[in-house]
């Protein structure tokens, strides 16, 4: 192997001014000015680096012509070892010069003179092109061959092969982007490149072309085996998934292949618009060629011209189907409020003396149970399995019910009430904290509105987990009312006031009769109780008449009603 010239110079200047640092004597004035200095490599020469780079060439074309010998008289197992190491020599060779022939543009436009050194790299260069371009042709030949043995073989050997014609591809990729860098750069130090330029593009053009039609037919084989998946059975569908497997692989294959043809078309100034519309509706990836405005309307009208074709193919059934969906909607529709007045009908007419409420409730769960079968009906007329999706709601609603498991408790609650019915709508009620007139319910919360018209929304489980006090759930109700008369007045005469007041009302009932009794002898009058029976409605009107009446006959027979007195005696210890 050959040393490169410029880093073996290098390595001796450094170990030549370690041993010059060390053996030297140094003075302590001379010792604190090399503390303050760096010291200085001489790196490499352009020069130097050309003239490794040209002895590397050397080396590997020595090399290779070595193998080349050797390849005529080896067989079997020989033979391939020296055609993989013939192989790595080439790329190691292409490599090599690439470097030499980007250090001699570098020096070129930094104003060195490269003329001679661009004539001794002059011939091996031309020589690598035809190398490059006959390893092209050859892997090309391997890939049709590969290509043709894939269409005969079995599943399991068309897998195989489908690995070394990968393999092959990417080989070929690489050759071909390795002639083009050889081309672009020969050109740039005035070589003449121009056939080898001419070859490539044609060669580009005829890849594009192929590789763009493979992909097409891959995508409508894909197709159809999509379309055909709908009614096949589970075994023809098994085998389908293996054929579409394959047929992914080679698009994927073909796709790369295109897209690095089209990067090197683009650089090349060729036009590639049809082939990145192709590439990117085949594999969906977005690149920078959706900027460009032909790609933009090329793509639009393929994507509107496979609207169309779909729209054609699908629309008369997917109307046809709209209609039936929308038939079994209108329908379901009619049946639910149908289904809504025969059960308020029937729980109306029934002898249960079920509440309002509980009727409200069954109303509505009959309305909508019809619309959710409706709804069920006409999913799996589009297609969708109801069994799986109703499971799928039962696993829904077993995660929400821990999640929800205050608003489930205000659900059972309201639940308890529909069944025990300890208020209804309408009815003045003192439950959960609150006094009011009940004017709706639901499974969670009972809406009440307070006698100074305020909405309070309370949950079921605060009603019924409380004490509930429904004041008019009877049709009848007693008014309890206390009078206090002064010790001095006539008890007789004020229990007759007192009666005459409460039987003149026409309000008050006569079953039960009214009771007026002296009551309690308290510190400062008599007291009276009346309790009348009157109906619910007429409550507080009586209430407040009674009240009423009796101060202005008390006034008016001279009954007093007496203020709170307390009798003080004073001793006097004089």
């Amino acid at each position: 192997m050959s040393c490169k010239i410029g880093f073996c110079r290098g390595s001796f200047i450094f170990i030549v001014s370690l041993l010059a640092f060390y053996l030297s004597p140094i003075s302590a004035q001379q010792s604190g000015q090399i503390a303050n200095e760096q010291v200085v490599l001489e790196e490499p020469s352009a020069a130097n680096v050309t003239q490794g780079l040209l002895g590397e060439l050397k080396s590997l074309g020595a090399e290779l012509d070595q193998i080349h010998l050797d390849l005529n008289k080896a067989t079997g197992d020989d033979q391939l070892a020296l055609n993989n190491r013939s192989l790595q020599l080439k790329s190691s060779y292409r490599k090599t010069m690439r470097k030499l022939l980007k250090e001699l543009i570098d020096q070129k436009e930094s104003g060195v003179d490269t003329s001679d050194l661009v004539e001794k790299i002059k011939q091996p260069a031309k020589e690598l092109t035809q190398i490059i371009r006959k390893d092209i042709e050859f892997v090309q030949k391997e890939i049709e061959s590969l290509r043709t043995q894939q269409e005969k073989a079995t599943p399991e050997q068309t897998l195989k092969i489908q690995e070394s014609l990968s393999s092959s591809l990417d080989r070929n990729s690489d050759l071909i982007l390795a002639l083009f860098e050889q081309s672009e750069k020969m050109s740039l130090l005035g070589l003449d490149a121009r056939k080898d330029i001419t070859y490539l593009d044609a060669l580009l053009k005829e890849r594009a072309k192929n590789s763009a039609g493979r992909i097409e037919v891959f995508l409508d084989k894909i197709k159809k085996i999509e379309k055909r998946q709908a009614n096949a059975t589970d075994d023809e569908k098994k085998n389908m998934a293996v054929e579409l497997q394959l047929l992914t692989e080679k698009k994927q294959n073909n796709a790369k292949s295109l897209a690095l043809t089209i990067d090197i078309m683009g650089k090349r100034n060729i036009d590639t618009t049809p082939y990145s519309q192709l590439l990117i509706m085949a594999t969906g990836e977005i690149s920078g060629d959706i900027f460009d405005r032909k790609v933009v309307i090329g793509l639009t009208q393929k994507w509107m011209e496979s609207l169309m074709e779909w729209a054609q193919e699908n629309g008369p059934g997917l109307f046809l189907k709209a209609l039936v969906i929308g038939f079994i909607l209108l329908l379901f529709k009619f049946l639910s409020s149908l289904a809504e007045r025969l059960v308020r009908r029937a729980l109306s007419a029934s002898k249960l003396h079920i509440s309002k409420l509980l009727q409200d409730f069954f109303v509505n769960l009959s309305s909508k149970a019809v619309m959710v079968v409706g709804l069920l009906v006409a999913l799996s007329q589009m297609g969708v399995q109801v069994g799986p999706l109703l499971a799928g709601l039962g696993v829904i609603g077993f995660i929400l019910g821990f999640a929800l498991q205050e608003t489930l408790s205000n659900f059972a609650s309201g639940l308890m009430i529909l069944i025990y019915r300890p208020y209804d709508i309408g009815n003045t009620i003192e439950a959960g904290g609150v006094t009011g007139k009940v004017q709706e319910m639901n499974m969670v919360a009972t809406t009440i509105m307070t006698p100074d018209n305020q909405k309070l929304v309370v949950p079921n489980n605060k009603i019924w987990g409380g004490v509930i006090r429904n004041v008019t759930a009877q049709t009848k109700r007693r008014v309890d009312m206390v009078f206090g008369i002064g010790y001095g007045d006539d008890m007789a005469k004020a229990e007759n006031i007192l009666r005459n007041i409460v039987e003149s009302d026409t309000r008050v009932l006569k079953d039960p009769e009214p009771i007026i009794k002296v009551h309690t002898l308290g510190e400062s009058s008599v007291d009276f109780i009346v309790r009348p029976w009157v109906s619910t409605p007429d409550y507080w009107d009586v209430y407040w008449d009674v009240t009423r009446k009796v101060k202005e006959q008390f006034d008016a027979n001279g009954v007093s009603i007496p203020f709170p007195q307390r009798d003080i005696h004073m001793i006097s210890n004089t």
